[in-house]
């Protein structure tokens, strides 16, 4: 009987849905409401969720599959913010699964453009109370409590559970948990839109604001492709996903398969390939390597 043939890279179709403040791309997406469909090759026409339900730990390997069952891990979305976003929180694992039966949601926002107006609204910029803020939410003047940061391009930033968070102007790739689970807590002055804020006000961490690089679920790793890479095994236990950010670049598989993608794109390699390569198709390429690999 013959060795079984290695799952190929594959590339999925974006879906875009529109928001009153500009627009989110779902690059790569398992959510039931967004179910990505691969674009091309032996598997194209197939949605992730079908992928998960017939390839298991052969497409996301054996310690994601054991964490998160049929569910894929994470999502890539783009989201382009001409305005303002609502101030939203997310919960935790914990809390999400107790409560929604759901998973909860760290993220990481990578920067892609930022004009003169870019604003990242990230946690406090002091410790305050809950007090204070349910009154400033009530009666305004949220902007004066909260850490607000002047984002540069190529730049990245942790929003993890119970951190408040905003963007304004700015362009950001964001790599997260496969989930959708968030809460509003301020708009702004905007009656539009529900608010979530009574029903989410345990979840906010009231501290200042500080940096954090790790993620709990998934590591995130540039790559300033210049040259060919050839990558072998040793991280069988893992899919990876490979964001290009600027230029372009072309995988290719010990089997024979290949991908070209280019900024703006987001590619899978399967957790049953053994070796590939990396080249860059174009001056400047970088890419954003996300993998299942807990710190």
């Amino acid at each position: 009987m013959g060795q079984e043939k290695k799952l190929p890279p594959l590339r999925f179709l974006s879906q875009r849905v529109e928001r009153p403040w500009g627009s989110v791309d779902y690059d790569l997406a398992d959510l039931g409401f967004i179910d990505s469909v691969a674009g091309s090759g032996p598997l194209g026409g197939n949605t992730l969720s079908e992928l998960m339900e017939t390839y298991l730990d052969r497409l996301v390997g054996d310690a994601a599959f054991e964490y998160f069952g049929t569910q894929f891990p994470v999502m890539v979305k783009t989201l382009t913010v001409r305005g303002r976003t609502s101030l939203h929180v997310n919960p935790d694992d914990e809390v999400a699964a107790q409560r929604y039966d759901a998973f909860g949601k760290t993220a990481l926002w990578h920067v892609v453009e930022a004009g003169k107006d870019a604003r990242l609204f990230l946690g406090f910029r002091r410790d305050v109370s809950a007090e204070e803020f349910y009154r400033k939410c009530q009666e305004g003047g949220v902007e004066d409590l909260l850490n607000i940061v002047r984002p540069k391009v190529g730049e990245n930033y942790l929003i993890r559970p119970g951190e408040v968070h905003a963007a304004q102007g700015v362009k950001l790739l964001e790599i997260a948990e496969s989930s959708e689970l968030w809460f509003r807590l301020h708009d702004w002055g905007s009656l539009e839109r529900e608010i979530h804020l009574e029903e989410a006000f345990d979840l906010i961490s009231f501290k200042a604001w500080q940096q954090a690089e790790k993620t709990p679920l998934f590591t995130v790793n540039e790559w300033a492709l210049t040259e060919a890479v050839h990558v072998e095994g040793g991280l069988e236990s893992s899919f990876r996903l490979f964001s290009c950010t600027a230029g372009a670049a072309r995988l290719k598989d010990g089997e024979g398969n290949g991908l070209s993608f280019k900024a703006g794109e987001t590619i899978l390699v399967p957790a049953d390939t053994e070796a590939f390569s990396l080249e860059p198709a174009a001056e400047g390429t970088l890419l954003l390597e996300t993998l299942y690999q807990v710190s």
